[in-house]
């Protein structure tokens, strides 16, 4: 299978374009089948137009007959750790959870200098972008100040140089204690500054004190919430219902992402819907790692795990909860595989979730569902007016494209195949 050959410059009509009818704006689009409809799409000035028949015969454009191939917005991958991925040739992988895991992390440390963390950083990014996403956001370690971190002096080094490729986003990931510490309050006025998110890793026994501190520091210094909540199968887990109900009592402003939430899916059902109910009222959105969630739940040498970890995402959706998914880990001691890649995203949580009925209304959970959780509204959609971001695929329908087959892709950034827009080389790292 291949692709067609798109321009690397002026404008052209792209026609028969498969697209996401639910993930259009302004587009004129034929009758939808599983939420897809052909359409005739003109890229001018590296945006997206309708055709306009008196124009296109004034000047005769370029036409590139997709023959109905998938054309998608470009992607959101709204929860990574950039500074931990590609060492699990150092660290090695977890056999028995998610508390081993953190423990090779930590020991794993001795090989990293500026420079290392740099190019693993540089090479997420590049992996990332031609993948197809648009937008991405990391978890950085944090356990001082930003300015005194090496995964924060190591972000802002690759940061600059990738500000006109990929919408970058950082949130500073560190234990809920450390609210506590006397320089908590310095560090939240030094996000701020950087217009970064505030993170933590809020355990299934987290007190409402510590909860309560970090929203009042959080609303203080006008920061958004992106947080590790509940990563546990304990149904006793009382972190996620916390956040909600401290939301809801203190009015909290700013956006809210609750990342993992594995506990919910081992709660009675009565509880899990009232903590889903609060969940909705508070305003959180919920982010879904299903790759490693997939691999550290329930893990033991020896046995087959039986639980997956996944969060109920269907429960969430059917009361009204944002629910995105996204890559988490890649190639660390959480998780030794994956490439950034979306649509492998897309596909684990459709077949873990159970959600194959849907497709057309999960592709917004690796597009336009995250990027609103970003404060990116326009991105992840392929809008009339709009930048011509798109990924296009050699697939004609849902299961082509989520068959787990290396399909064929392109990459448009401005309207252009990515390649031939590039404007920096790559760097080179070491993979062993």
């Amino acid at each position: 299978m291949s692709l067609p050959a798109i321009p690397t410059r002026g404008a052209y009509l792209l026609r028969n374009a498969l697209v996401p009818v639910g993930l259009c704006r302004g587009l004129e689009v034929s009758a939808a089948t599983q939420g897809l409809a052909r359409a005739d799409i003109v890229v001018r000035d590296g945006r997206f137009h309708s055709p306009d028949p008196q124009a296109e015969r004034a000047v005769a454009l370029p036409v590139v007959d997709l023959d109905g191939r998938l054309l998608l917005p470009r992607f959101v991958d709204m929860h990574t750790h950039i500074d931990k991925a590609y060492t699990v040739h150092r660290t090695g992988f977890s056999s028995d959870g998610l508390s081993s895991a953190v423990a090779l992390w930590a020991a794993g440390q001795e090989g990293r200098t500026l420079d290392d963390d740099i190019a693993r950083m540089e090479r997420s990014l590049a992996t990332a972008e031609a993948q197809g996403t648009r937008a991405l956001r990391t978890h950085l370690d944090t356990r001082g100040a930003p300015a005194d971190t090496p995964s924060w002096r190591a972000y802002a080094e690759v940061a600059g140089r990738w500000r006109h490729r990929l919408h970058l986003q950082a949130v500073a990931l560190m234990a809920l204690f450390r609210v506590e510490e006397p320089d908590f309050a310095a560090r939240c006025a030094a996000l701020a500054e950087m217009g970064a998110t505030l993170g933590a890793f809020v355990e299934a026994d987290a007190t409402p004190a510590l909860i309560d501190r970090l929203f009042g520091l959080a609303t203080d210094h006008g920061l958004d919430l992106d947080l590790h909540v509940d990563e546990t199968l304990d149904p006793e887990a009382r972190g996620l219902e916390l956040l909600a109900e401290t939301a809801i009592r203190r009015g909290f402003s700013g956006r809210m992402v609750a990342g993992h939430c594995c506990a919910l899916a081992q709660m009675p059902q009565a509880r899990r819907d009232a903590v889903i109910a609060k969940v909705a009222e508070a305003g959180i959105e919920v982010v879904s790692l299903p790759a490693t969630n997939g691999f550290l739940q329930d893990r033991a040498p020896g046995r087959t795990g039986l639980l997956r970890g996944l969060a109920p995402v269907q429960e969430l959706a059917a009361a009204g909860v944002p629910v995105a998914f996204a890559s988490d880990n890649v190639r660390d001691a959480f998780y030794p595989f994956g490439a950034y890649d979306m649509i492998e995203a897309l596909r684990l949580g459709v077949f873990m979730g159970q959600l194959e009925a849907e497709p057309a209304r999960w592709l917004a959970a690796v597009t336009a569902t995250p990027a609103r959780a970003m404060g990116l509204p326009d991105t992840g959609r392929l809008v009339a007016g709009g930048p011509a971001e798109a990924v296009l695929f050699d697939a004609r329908d849902w299961a082509d494209l989520l068959s787990g087959t290396a399909l064929p892709r392109l990459v448009l950034h401005d309207g252009a195949p990515l390649a031939a827009g590039a404007s920096r080389t790559e760097p080179q790292w070491e993979t062993a």
